[in-house]
């Protein structure tokens, strides 16, 4: 979809400006310069934060099961030192986090994030989706293939034991 487009309509010797269907002229001028923003666009990503949804691309049972119901998972914790009091900082490729999928809590890293341009470090690629492949309790993965390509960077972190298990079974890199 393009960006709302002003309309108008020639009633006789005056023309009536619409935008979105609404009438200009009855507006007052904040509520006026607010509606021709470009507010209608989502806030930028800074990472994952709590309550976001993410897309597991491992094999898992039960990854496949929550990607195919339409019931993602979501985060619940970032296991990461720093941020306020109230609000946890937010995740960003390579971190692990505690997720809750189908009724279960787990453990899982980030292997892709949706993060806006702005706050997108040299380097570190963005992706479409927010992804994460799932750990068992004992912080082994719980599927046997990456279905999804991860981003060389992360070989990086090839000194985390965990992580070099899911670095193992990751077929492709980009």
């Amino acid at each position: 979809m393009g960006e709302p487009v002003l309309q108008e309509e020639h009633g006789g010797k005056e023309s009536v400006k619409y935008f979105c269907g609404k009438l200009l002229e009855n507006m007052s001028d904040a509520f006026r310069q607010h509606e021709l923003s470009r507010h209608r666009t989502r806030p930028p990503s800074t990472g994952i934060a709590r309550r976001t949804r993410l897309l597991v691309v491992d094999n898992s049972a039960l990854g496949k099961e929550a990607n195919t119901s339409g019931k993602l998972a979501y985060c619940i914790d970032v296991y990461k030192p720093g941020g306020r009091k109230k609000h946890m900082p937010h995740a960003t490729l390579g971190d692990k986090i505690l997720v809750a999928i189908r009724g279960e809590m787990k453990q899982a890293f980030v292997v892709g994030a949706k993060i806006d341009v702005d706050y997108r470090k040299h380097g570190i690629p963005s992706t479409d989706t927010n992804n994460i492949v799932l750990l068992d309790d004992e912080g082994n993965p719980l599927g046997t293939r990456v279905l999804m390509p991860i981003p060389a960077v992360l070989q990086r972190k090839r000194a985390n034991l965990q992580f070099s298990k899911i670095l193992s079974i990751a077929t492709k890199y980009f």
